[in-house]
């Protein structure tokens, strides 16, 4: 698995149209995956009540243990495009006539059903090809977010709750270390 650059998040995202029907949700979705790291599982399941309060977007997302992997939660602070991307999809519901009250799907379908995995999979491998993207896939997104937590310089622990790891290891696919990254390190010793 690799991780999707922040160049081919942004030409990803400039693939989608959002004048079509639910090409905001699309948008939306792309942007909270890339600034969350949840699985896509956790996508699929998340309800206004886990990233709104009354109508605006929560400071820290709580995924549930029910969603989270082995049962567990974890909170993710959210930054100020994963709450821009929470408002726009609050927004995406109202505008279409789709449910905002707390028990309701954050993603939906046209008959207003939660979206499955395999849907949010299917969209993001369409506008993929829309784009003329290889290898951007809902978990990309996750690496995504993980290397960027870590060249922001987060501690690996920080990185591995965030993304809710059970063991250190785990985050061994999500290092990406640059040769600067490397050099930085090494001057920072001298």
């Amino acid at each position: 698995m690799r991780n999707v650059t922040p160049a081919e998040l942004e030409t990803l995202l400039a693939a989608v149209n959002r004048r079509r029907p639910f090409g905001e949700q699309d948008y939306w979705l792309i942007v909270l995956a890339a600034h969350t790291g949840l699985r896509v599982s956790e996508m699929a399941g998340l309800s206004v009540h886990d990233v709104a309060w009354q109508g605006a977007p929560r400071p820290l997302l709580v995924v549930p243990s029910s969603l989270g992997k082995g049962s567990k939660s974890r909170a993710i602070p959210l930054n100020a495009r994963a709450r821009e991307a929470v408002a726009g999809l609050l927004a995406f519901k109202k505008l279409r006539g789709f449910s905002v009250a707390p028990e309701a799907p954050l993603f939906v379908t046209r008959t207003h059903g939660r979206m499955a995995v395999r849907t949010i999979e299917d969209h993001i491998h369409q506008l993929r090809q829309v784009a003329g993207l290889q290898g951007v896939t809902p978990h990309s997104f996750r690496h995504h977010f993980v290397s960027a937590v870590v060249s922001a310089g987060a501690s690996i622990v920080t990185a591995q709750q965030l993304a809710g790891h059970a063991r250190l290891t785990s985050l061994q696919v999500y290092a990406h270390t640059s040769p600067a990254q490397m050099a930085a390190a090494v001057r920072a010793i001298e």
